[in-house]
């Protein structure tokens, strides 16, 4: 399994397995325009220059993305996408002096040429695909459907014999690549480099119009990318240049991945100590206890109502109880909420959206509209209403297709009280998450780290952001702390639609809670070997304890991810202590037309 780069080498190779074709960025689109060196990196002596290409092509498959969407003026932009090259080149160089690595590929091992033969076969043909799919209509896999995907947890870790052990070890690229020696190849053969474009030119004769046409669009593509160079055009010239350029990218990309893997961890057993779990649990407790109790920060309840997964320290003396429910919602539709705002404010003489319902008679804030017509046309509405049906996959990647609309809000309900009535938490559930995902509109609840948590203050009184109706069935079915898991509440009109509310518990763990009690600012638990296994442990209560009753993610899970990332930092740390050893210059004034 590959592990991620850090985040600008991780951008760079992303983007430079693009291809720069099918348009012209400047009319000036020359070689000598695009040769000119905007930065240089000097180390021993060594000079490695930037081309204003190479920043053109960072720049237009990210830099311009942070400009457009986050607010990143151009030179932001464009000294990010520099940065990006920077990094690039200097883990390239790192790793090329580690292993012995010439320019040209000397010092790569046999498997690791046939790995990169492969790979600039791949490219090129996924480089065809995507013409190909232009051609025959092929939608992005985003806009191909409305499709919800219940994501789940992947655990990284667990406990064995008072150590913790990765749930998945990761392999090195080589260790994953299936290498078959007898039928190895090298780029650097001129008879296995001919082989990639005859393989890709017999695929495209012997198949269907369309990949024709792509091959076709593909060329015409290759001819746009390189108008004003003086290159020859014709078929076999231009794809062996793609195919040069593929190469290089793969070298590229596999060098920067090398580099990776130096400060990966690959063994079974994780640096992360159990020790470590519980003293970052400490120092988060005793962080919460100084905010909460001592300086008496206001935004606990908010905190806790916004994710209670966020919060380490529970208050011992808050009056106010915490629980979480799940939310089904049948949604209107615009016509229909159009509907519903013309009722209400024809009613009510004011928007829904202008906040609370003002106090007026039963002949409406004009006297025309009578509160029994007014109930009436809200009914017929609300009835109108009907649920969406999602279908499951039968592929295990958990992903619900929408396949229409059938039935009213009382015919949901009573399916989902039918599922809920019996069976052991762990199967209720089960079934709420379906429910969530073949039923449910509510985006909110889809892959919620928590359900939607609602307090009670001591008067009874909710203690919550969301809409009167919703709040008002909250408690009811909290029903003063006796509600159980599963319950279903009847349904809810909203602004939004109807709901239906299902109980999932306390927002407070108790199991949690039990291992705060007493606790002060001074707080420092230890790890003892063996006490995963006492359940009045504080590992035992991290290790057994999910944060959300639906999802197997554990409180456990949670510090130890936090922490395995951190160790993850080390790469980046070695990145800028290499870079330091660079004399970087950069040239703005080579390139400051582009800004």
């Amino acid at each position: 399994m590959r592990r991620k780069f850090i985040g600008l080498i991780l951008c760079f190779t992303l983007f430079s397995m693009s291809i720069l074709t099918g348009c012209s960025l400047f009319t000036r689109n020359t070689k000598m325009y695009y040769d000119t060196v905007v930065a240089t990196l000097e180390k021993d002596g060594k000079v490695i220059n930037i081309t204003k290409k190479e920043l053109i092509e960072s720049y237009s498959s990210y830099g311009a993305m942070y400009e457009q969407y986050y607010g990143y003026t151009a030179k932001e932009a464009y000294d990010m996408s520099l940065t990006l090259i920077e990094n690039k080149k200097i883990a390239i160089e790192e790793i090329k002096s580690l292993r012995g690595i010439s320019d040209d590929g000397e010092g790569l091992y046999e498997n690791e040429k046939d790995y990169l033969w492969n790979e600039t076969l791949n490219a090129l043909f996924d480089n065809l695909d995507s013409y190909y799919n232009d051609i025959v209509g092929e939608e992005s896999a985003e806009e191909e459907s409305d499709a919800i995907t219940f994501e789940g947890y992947t655990k990284n870790a667990k406990i064995e014999n008072s150590v913790i052990l990765k749930t998945s070890v990761s392999k090195t690229i080589m260790e994953s690549y299936d290498f078959d020696e007898q039928n190895a190849h090298d780029y650097n053969n001129k008879e296995d480099r001919d082989l990639i474009y005859s393989n890709f030119v017999e695929f495209v004769t012997t198949s269907n119009e369309d990949y024709q046409k792509a091959f076709n669009k593909y060329r015409q593509a290759l001819i746009s990318s390189e108008t004003g160079l003086n290159l020859s055009t014709d078929t076999l010239s231009l794809f062996q240049r793609e195919i040069d350029r593929l190469y290089n990218l793969m070298f590229e990309n596999y060098l920067v991945e090398l580099y990776s893997e130096q400060y990966q961890d690959y063994s079974e057993e994780s640096t992360v100590t159990i020790n470590d779990v519980v003293q970052l649990y400490s120092s988060k407790v005793r962080k919460g206890y100084v905010q909460y109790e001592i300086e008496q920060d206001s935004t606990y309840s908010e905190n806790m109502q916004s994710n209670p997964s966020t919060v380490y320290y529970y208050k011992q003396n808050d009056d106010t109880k915490y629980f979480t429910v799940a939310n089904v919602l049948i949604k209107f539709n615009d016509e229909q909420q159009e509907k519903y705002n013309q009722l209400y404010e024809k009613f009510y003489g004011q928007s829904p959206d202008d906040g609370d319902a003002p106090e007026v008679g039963e002949n409406g804030y004009d006297g025309t509209y009578y509160y029994k017509d007014y109930e009436k046309d809200l009914n017929d509405l609300y009835n109108s209403l009907q649920y969406i049906v999602r279908e499951k996959d039968n592929k295990g990647n958990n992903t619900y297709t929408e396949i229409g609309r059938t039935g009213s809000g009382d015919e949901l309900l009573r399916l989902i009280q039918g599922g809920l009535s019996s069976g052991s938490e762990e199967t209720k559930a089960k079934w709420i998450n379906e429910y969530l995902y073949l039923y449910n509109e509510d985006t909110g609840m889809i892959n919620a780290e928590s359900m939607y948590v609602v307090g009670v203050d001591s008067e009874g009184n909710a203690v919550s952001s969301f809409v009167e109706p919703f709040n008002e069935a909250a408690l009811k079915l909290y029903n003063n702390g006796n509600a159980n898991f599963g319950d279903v509440s009847p349904l809810v009109r909203t602004n939004y639609g109807l709901h239906i509310l299902i109980y999932t518990g306390p927002a407070i763990n108790e199991n949690i809670a039990n291992i705060q009690k007493g606790v002060d600012e001074n707080v420092d638990w230890t790890y003892n070997e063996g006490d995963e296994k006492n359940s009045e442990s504080v590992i035992y209560a991290l290790y057994n304890t999910r944060l959300n009753p639906l999802v197997d993610k554990t409180y456990f899970d949670v510090l130890y991810d936090e922490l395995n990332q951190t160790t993850s930092d080390l790469q980046s740390q070695k990145l800028e202590e290499a870079k330091n050893q660079y004399t970087i210059k950069h040239y703005e004034s080579r390139y400051s037309d582009l800004i």
